[in-house]
């Protein structure tokens, strides 16, 4: 599938652990560390960690603040965001919304911030395998006319694991700089692993 894929611009690996655990208050408390590879999986893209804080205001609605500060080649970015989530269940259906306002801080730049809107809708297939689709949007600021910058199209599934733990592999299609005459097509292929504590 990889080497079907090749006429695309690159392709990515996205790799992470994440810790998470639940507060009182309806609080909740997560930790990722995520390793990026790019081309054609070959090179270091950058390797982040990302801790957040999210609210539950009612069953269905969360609110998130999550801070990431990332390692690139020769340089390092921090990135504080704002969002919020909505899931809506239909029987073996979610629907889920979510919203967010970045901030990323590089030295000696100015801060770039922008928005992005995710819609995904989520099958249970059984009491283990949750498969999914995705779609995002990114729409950049501080520019001389706003854009969209960038849009992503994923697909994958999660799996439970005993002990409250699980994994996520998924597959995204996402186009960068769409607002140029001739944008970066990527393919990126991903695993993610969570503890529930």
């Amino acid at each position: 599938f990889i080497q079907c894929s090749y006429g695309l611009d690159d392709n990515q690996s996205w790799t992470s652990i994440g810790i998470e655990t639940k507060l009182p208050y309806s609080l909740k408390l997560e930790f990722e560390q995520e390793l990026r590879l790019k081309d054609q999986l070959t090179a270091f893209h950058q390797s982040f960690s990302e801790v957040s804080l999210s609210y539950k205001v009612f069953d269905g609605l969360n609110i998130k603040i999550p801070y990431r500060y990332a390692f690139f080649d020769k340089k390092i970015k921090q990135r504080l965001s704002l969002g919020g989530s909505y899931k809506y269940s239909v029987k073996t259906i979610n629907l889920k919304y979510r919203t967010r306002f970045q901030r990323s801080f590089e030295k000696d730049m100015a801060p770039e911030d922008l928005t992005r809107n995710k819609f995904t809708i989520e099958y249970k297939l059984g009491k283990k395998i949750e498969p999914y689709v995705s779609w995002e949007l990114f729409h950049l600021y501080n520019t001389n006319n706003d854009q969209y910058d960038e849009y992503r199209v994923s697909f994958g599934f999660s799996l439970d694991l005993p002990g409250k733990n699980s994994i996520k592999f998924f597959y995204i299609f996402k186009k960068e700089d769409i607002a140029k005459s001739n944008p970066d097509e990527i393919n990126v292929f991903g695993m993610s692993y969570r503890f529930k504590l």
